[in-house]
């Protein structure tokens, strides 16, 4: 039988358990607020151009009409394009962080509460990981995907909104409908009510046939939940590797995976540290494809182990190399 992901993340976590549920708590809650947040730009420019296109009344789209929306579209897709981009850099460092909570609460329990380590601080662990976030988010926007940054992706989504938002309007002349007919076709359209839309345009999806999707916010959301869970995922990875008790990274089958894919070999693949378990240095894939269930869970040593270490490592600091190597390449480097 299947183990619950409460169930699967207490086993993996012990003593840790209730830092790593909080922690996957905040995430289920970003990406619930993330798609509605999205939602909202998209229905923003399509009221926008509806409002224009009223103006012209129960009158046919004339050329007076066609430049005024064309001026009001540009400046809302470079509205969208800002909203979007403070969406995804809002919800990439919020990814970030949650990311790491659970490595950096493990950390500074076993350093500033079970053992007693007079060159180590609480306030000097914080700081290491608030600049391994900060390093990531950086590191994560000037990265290139696809031949493009995240801030090119972002902007064609914007410019293919408004060629779709054309697209609707142009059609609407050729049929001979008057300017408030096609703005509530377009206003039902971005709010995805068939019916509506299906009364004021007739046909326009079949008719648009891949010109027009069905969901105009369709992309930015896909690529903004693609975006966030990567971002976790970075979260995740590189505070691992500053958590000297992390011995590595498991991939985690969501309860609610049902379709076998690139996820299921993942979960299962063992290089000797056990299923789906992976050494720091060469961590799986995350995520494995858009809209992944899956998830991480960081494996570290037991409190006692670890402790034991680093008491060792306080009486002779020779004798844990591992630890030395940890404090002057993370600790210090932050400090």
């Amino acid at each position: 039988m299947k183990r619950t992901e409460i169930e699967e993340i207490r086993r993996v976590t012990g003593d840790y358990a209730s830092e790593a549920l909080k922690a996957r708590q905040a995430w289920l809650e970003l990406r619930l607020k993330q798609d509605p947040e999205i939602r909202k730009l998209f229905v923003r420019v399509a009221d926008g151009i509806a409002d224009e296109l009223k103006r012209g009344g129960s009158s046919m789209v004339d050329d007076w009409l066609l430049e005024r929306m064309e001026a009001q579209l540009s400046s809302l897709i470079e509205q969208l394009n800002t909203g979007l981009t403070l969406s995804l850099e809002r919800s990439i460092a919020a990814a970030v962080d949650i990311g790491s909570r659970y490595n950096r609460a493990v950390t500074i329990d076993l350093m500033t509460q079970k053992v007693s380590i007079p060159r180590i601080t609480k306030d000097g662990l914080e700081n290491m990981f608030v600049r391994i976030n900060e390093s990531a988010v950086q590191a994560y926007w000037s990265r290139t995907r696809y031949g493009m940054k995240l801030s090119e992706r972002i902007w064609d989504t914007s410019q293919g909104a408004g060629d779709v938002i054309r697209n609707i309007v142009q059609d609407g002349i050729a049929k001979g409908q008057d300017a408030i007919t096609t703005a509530r076709a377009l206003e039902a359209y971005v709010r995805g009510d068939a019916n509506v839309m299906s009364k004021y345009y007739e046909g326009m999806m079949s008719r648009m046939k891949g010109r027009v999707p069905e969901d105009l916010s369709y992309q930015a959301l896909r690529t903004a939940r693609s975006e966030t869970t990567a971002a976790l995922g970075q979260g995740a990875i590189l505070s691992a590797r500053a958590s000297p008790s992390c011995k590595g990274i498991k991939f985690c089958l969501s309860p609610a995976h049902r379709v076998r894919d690139v996820c299921d070999e993942l979960a299962r693949h063992d290089v000797g540290l056990g299923p789906g378990v992976y050494p720091l240095d060469d961590p799986p894939p995350y995520p494995a494809h858009p809209n992944t269930l899956s998830y991480l869970i960081e494996t570290h040593e037991t409190p006692k182990d670890f402790t034991n270490r680093l008491r060792g490592w306080i009486d002779n600091p020779n004798s844990q190399p591992a630890l030395n190597d940890w404090y002057a390449t993370h600790y210090m480097s932050a400090a």
